[in-house]
């Protein structure tokens, strides 16, 4: 009986041990990915990020892409501590207010990567104006967000629509903060898909 029982555990061992086996072989095979799809085209990374959350992302975009990247900048949110920009972000979103934020120049661009992290549910204000104050015509827009919590993908992707007043988004991504680490599969499989 307890040699039935040893091999059982060592089945259920062995099986155990394949999983992680087959995500790390995937994940070699998808990092190594051309991305021919993405790639063949000019392409600009466009983020804002408070914390760094969104720029951890953004910046491993470029690590497989090898293109453009630019931060979005808005002096109202620098040098502030979480809880005045919560309270500030409350007030600003019931009046639709966009904040001013730094010229980017999305012109030579075909795709534009747009990272983001969902405040209050919504894309960030900042992101809303560079979307707001940019023509997107003839030009496609993927979507990355981060968060915190749960959010509704479909309602962010919805908003980078109506405030860049193009239906041309693609499949966007979300990842939450705490699981950055754990993360870089899942944006290789995204990016193998675009």
């Amino acid at each position: 009986m307890s040699k039935i029982i040893l091999f059982l555990y060592g089945a259920v061992f062995a099986i155990l041990a394949l999983i992680p086996f087959t995500f790390a072989l995937n994940w070699y095979l998808n990092k190594n990915a051309s991305y021919n799809n993405v790639l063949s085209k000019k392409t600009l990374i466009v983020y804002y990020s408070y914390s760094k959350h969104t720029e951890y992302v953004a910046k491993m975009i470029k690590q497989y892409l090898n293109c453009d990247i630019e931060k979005i900048k808005s002096e109202e949110y620098e040098n502030i501590n979480s809880i005045k920009l919560n309270n500030l972000v409350n007030e600003q979103m019931q009046k639709d207010y966009l904040p001013k934020i730094n010229k980017i120049d999305i012109s030579n661009y075909d795709v534009i990567f747009i990272g983001s992290p969902v405040w209050k549910d919504d894309i960030s204000l900042p992101v809303k104006s560079f979307l707001v104050n940019n023509n997107f015509n003839e030009k496609t827009i993927i979507p990355f967000y981060t968060f915190g919590g749960f959010v509704n993908k479909s309602k962010l992707d919805n908003q980078i629509k109506i405030f860049s007043r193009t239906d041309n988004v693609q499949m966007s991504f979300l990842t939450i903060y705490h699981k950055l680490a754990f993360m870089e599969y899942r944006l290789v499989k995204w990016l193998n898909k675009l």
